[in-house]
């Protein structure tokens, strides 16, 4: 698989896409990455201790208060009182209803290695390093390395490192809590003490591996920090300057439409839906005009092998958390059920996010989780509408249009000493077909007023009503 990371600096904004084999996988924006707060370390204070959630509210200097556990607090819970200042990071980032989840546990990322501060000896290899020889060799390097109170995780690509570098980054990231500690040590209010400013740096380290081929630039300043952000490593991926909209020149744009669209058409002619609800993700996948099969069980069981892997690269695309289930298209046979979960467990290999298969139920459908650490792409361009708040629905115009004449007889019964001449309406301009000159002289006749119907409101649930004497 080659990957190819393109780059596009479009006034003060860098955006990075990920193409994995030219297919776009992952997409970055550097303002909507600035917003997230997971990864911060703050200084927080104590606002509130709510028993019923096992919980303290904490103020960090944010518009909502942090979300500090019980389980993710050094010690126990009695050490601390309203009041007490706190170094915290956050691990999950908030929402439009509440403020971060945060944590006593820090932790600070580097290319290779995640060091722990208060890991009280803790020792942790990626699961992905298969090799029993490599994971012996890097317990016995971090056995030597760190203190006592201290814990170290060995990221994937740490495999084939020497000690020599895996301790020079130790260093490097030990400097950097002990920075961020004496910050703390001399502040007494909430404020942020730490974040990844350098948003290059940072794609660099997370994205950039032996697979990346190739680096896609359109501007020279970004060529530069690029440059030096990779001297640093064992990569070489050829880096290539363009005289024009890197996006456009690798066909990013075409295929960002892919990251909003609710329904995605596979290639072999079936679809996918995807439904975000607030309690889960469900996605929906139907043969279509897919009749390639020798019969219903093998067209089925082909459609559904290429859902799978697309909605494995969707799940990354869209950074879809949570609880996802999953329709297939109904099969038969337990082979195909097995495949279907090895193609989809290989490619969910790819994915940084953790991705629990939980298996079929007993209707068909496949469990699969996530695990959430920062809001999903369409939660960060999008609002929900201030009209149907995010149902994608309105009341029917016949509904509407009904509720305004009841409205409007029921005033003018109860206004009839007022002797009320006119009455001018302001509605949804889906009402034209109901308020015709028909039916509006026939209401003028009924009531005895002049009515006058003006298709200027904003809100196809609402309308304004007023009376003229």
């Amino acid at each position: 698989m080659e990957k190819i990371i393109v780059c596009s600096s479009v006034g003060d904004e860098i955006r990075v896409a990920l193409l994995e084999d030219y297919e776009l996988t992952e997409i970055f924006f550097e303002d909507l990455e600035g917003e997230k707060s997971s990864g911060k370390i703050f200084c927080g204070r104590i606002e509130n201790d709510v028993p019923s959630l096992e919980a303290f509210f904490v103020n960090i200097g944010m518009k909502k208060n942090g979300f500090l556990r019980y389980k993710d607090i050094l010690g126990l819970k009695n050490e601390y009182k309203r009041g007490d200042m706190l170094i915290v990071q956050a691990k999950k980032d908030g929402n439009i209803r509440k403020g971060p989840l945060l944590s006593m546990h820090l932790n600070f990322p580097g290319k290779y290695i995640v060091y722990i501060p208060y890991g009280e000896g803790s020792i942790g290899i990626s699961r992905k390093i298969s090799i029993q020889n490599d994971r012996e060799r890097l317990r016995e390097i971090a056995e030597d390395l760190i203190y006592e109170t201290e814990g170290i995780i060995f990221r994937t690509n740490s495999q084939s490192v020497d000690r020599e570098t895996l301790e020079e980054e130790l260093n490097l990231l030990r400097k950097k809590w002990h920075e961020v500690a004496l910050k703390y040590k001399n502040t007494n209010k909430p404020l942020l003490l730490y974040s990844e400013d350098d948003f290059i740096g940072f794609l660099m380290r997370e994205r950039l591996d032996t697979n990346v081929k190739r680096i896609v630039v359109d501007s020279k300043n970004l060529y530069n920090e690029i440059k030096k952000a990779i001297e640093s490593t064992e990569y070489t991926p050829l880096i290539e300057l363009v005289d024009k909209d890197a996006f456009a020149y690798m066909n990013v744009y075409n295929q960002m439409d892919d990251i909003f669209a609710k329904k995605i058409n596979l290639r072999n002619g079936g679809t996918i839906t995807i439904d975000k609800t607030e309690a889960m993700t469900v996605i929906d996948i139907d043969s279509a005009a897919n009749v390639r099969g020798k019969n219903v069980e093998e067209t089925s069981f082909k459609t559904n092998k290429e859902a799978a892997i697309e909605i494995a690269r969707q799940l990354r695309l869209r950074n879809i958390a949570g609880i996802i289930i999953i329709d297939f298209i109904d099969m038969h046979t337990k082979n195909h059920h097995e495949e279907i979960i090895r193609v989809f467990s290989e490619e969910v290999k790819k994915d940084r996010a953790r991705v629990t298969i939980v298996g079929f139920t007993g209707l068909g459908l496949l469990e699969v989780t996530r695990k959430r650490t920062t809001p999903s792409i369409d939660t960060m361009v999008f609002a929900p509408c201030p009209i149907c708040h995010g149902t994608g629905r309105v009341a029917a115009p016949s509904i509407v249009f009904n509720r305004i004449i009841k409205d409007m007889e029921d005033s003018l019964k109860n206004m009839k000493e007022h002797n009320i001449k006119e009455v001018l309406i302001n509605v949804y301009h889906n009402l034209s077909g109901y308020a015709t000159p028909e039916r509006k002289k026939e209401l003028e006749k009924n009531n005895n007023v002049k009515i006058k119907f003006e298709f200027n409101w904003n809100d196809p649930n609402s309308y304004n009503m007023r009376f003229k004497k």
